[in-house]
């Protein structure tokens, strides 16, 4: 996750001024709510104060598919147009979550004040978008290994060094990962066992939070 949020380098006194102006509106989310379908035309910017969420979408023959887990701070919503409308799109709480609504149309419009924060505010939004693009690129890679292995390694590794720790958190459960990683959970599970069988993987868990490490040669 980006250290970068959508309000960075705004204070909140210029937050509460712009606030004023896009009339923003918070809701609650509980586990398993959906937060936003993509289903019809939306003018929303959705932004997640705290908890997860994930992004998914189901095809015309009912597949699942996680395409990306969502964090404090991230954002979804117009600003993230998606392809294929025949596809349902939707975001899902994965835990209690605050998330905050601004009507996009708000966002992008001239400001009449020319204020130096919705500058900011909108410098932020093109930052984010990059960073959701290459996010999306590592998922690609990911989906485009061969075998349910490749793309577990590839995981593992991609994590890892986001962390920079020799055991780094799997951030969602075993059963999302397979849906993410797009294999049958149960063909996963065998994979894992036989990783850890060869040396290849170690985990553990601690305070209910499940780690993983990779071997190093």
């Amino acid at each position: 996750m980006s250290s970068l949020s959508i309000f960075s380098g705004i204070t909140d006194q210029e937050k509460e001024h712009m606030f004023h102006c896009f009339s923003p509106v918070t809701k609650v989310f509980f586990e398993g709510e959906t937060i936003m379908s993509y289903a019809h035309e939306i003018d929303k910017v959705g932004i997640l104060l705290s908890g997860r969420a994930h992004l998914s979408c189901i095809d015309y023959e009912g597949r699942h598919s996680i395409l990306e887990q969502l964090e404090k701070n991230d954002i979804f919503g117009e600003v993230f147009t998606l392809p294929l409308e025949d596809f349902q799109y939707f975001v899902a709480a994965d835990s209690a979550c605050d998330v905050l609504f601004i009507d996009y149309s708000q966002i992008i419009k001239r400001c009449s004040n020319a204020c130096a924060e919705h500058s900011r505010l909108v410098n932020n939004l093109l930052q984010m978008t990059a960073s959701k693009a290459q996010s999306m690129a590592l998922h690609i890679n990911i989906l485009s290994r061969r075998t349910t292995r490749q793309k577990l390694l590839t995981y593992f590794e991609i994590n890892a060094l986001k962390t920079k720790e020799k055991y780094f958190p799997l951030p969602m459960s075993l059963s999302a990962l397979a849906d993410y990683i797009s294999v049958d959970r149960s063909s996963m599970m065998r994979e894992l066992r036989k990783m850890k069988e060869e040396g290849l993987i170690e985990d553990k868990t601690i305070d209910g939070k499940r780690y993983f490490c990779l071997a190093r040669g």
